[in-house]
C-alpha cells in the first residue's frame, strides 16, 4: 500500500478511536488502528518498523488521552508476535486468521490495560474482553476495505 494511502488508513482509523459516543461503543469497539498495524504487518513485512509502530502508539496515547506509552508498548508487542509466526498467519485464509487476530487484539488490550493499571486509571471490566473480539469478527470486512482500497490504487496509479 502507498505511503499516502496508509497515512490516510491511520488517519480514519484514528478518528474511528475518537469518534465521540455512548458508554456502550466506547468499552466495545475494537482498536482500529491495531487492526491496521496487523493488516500492514501481513501485507507488507518488513516495511513497518518497531520504531513506527512505537511513534504511531504515541500517538494514538496522545490523541486518546491515555497514559503515554501504554498503545505504544502494546503495539510493538503485538507486531513482535506477530512476526513471529508471520509465515504462519500469512498463509492462511482470512477466516483462519480470526483466531490469531483475536490473540493479538486480546494481547494489545491487555498490555495496554495493565498499563493503565499500573498509572492507577482503570479497573477490569468484562467488556475488555468483547472489543479484541469484535475486532476478529470484523476482520474478514476489514481486509477487505483495505484490499480493494490497495487493488484500486494500484490500477490507478
Amino acid at each position: 500500500m502507498t505511503t499516502v494511502a496508509m497515512l490516510i488508513a491511520f488517519f480514519l482509523a484514528l478518528v474511528l478511536e475518537t469518534i465521540p459516543s455512548g458508554p456502550v461503543y466506547g468499552m466495545v469497539h475494537p482498536d482500529f488502528v491495531a487492526m491496521l498495524l496487523i493488516y500492514w504487518s501481513l501485507r507488507s513485512g518488513s516495511e513497518l518498523s518497531y520504531t513506527l509502530v512505537w511513534l504511531i502508539g504515541l500517538l494514538q496515547d496522545l490523541v486518546m488521552g491515555d497514559v503515554p506509552g501504554g498503545q505504544a508498548i502494546a503495539g510493538v508487542l503485538m507486531i513482535y508476535a506477530l512476526m513471529n509466526g508471520l509465515g504462519k498467519v500469512r498463509h492462511l485464509s482470512v477466516w483462519e486468521q480470526l483466531i490469531f487476530i483475536f490473540v493479538l487484539l486480546l494481547l494489545h488490550r491487555l498490555i495496554v490495560w495493565l498499563w493503565q493499571l499500573w498509572s492507577g486509571s482503570v479497573s477490569w471490566h468484562f467488556s475488555l474482553l468483547l472489543s479484541p473480539l469484535i475486532g476478529a469478527l470484523l476482520w474478514p470486512l476489514f481486509t477487505g476495505l483495505l484490499d480493494t482500497l490497495r487493488h484500486h490504487l494500484k490500477t490507478s496509479s
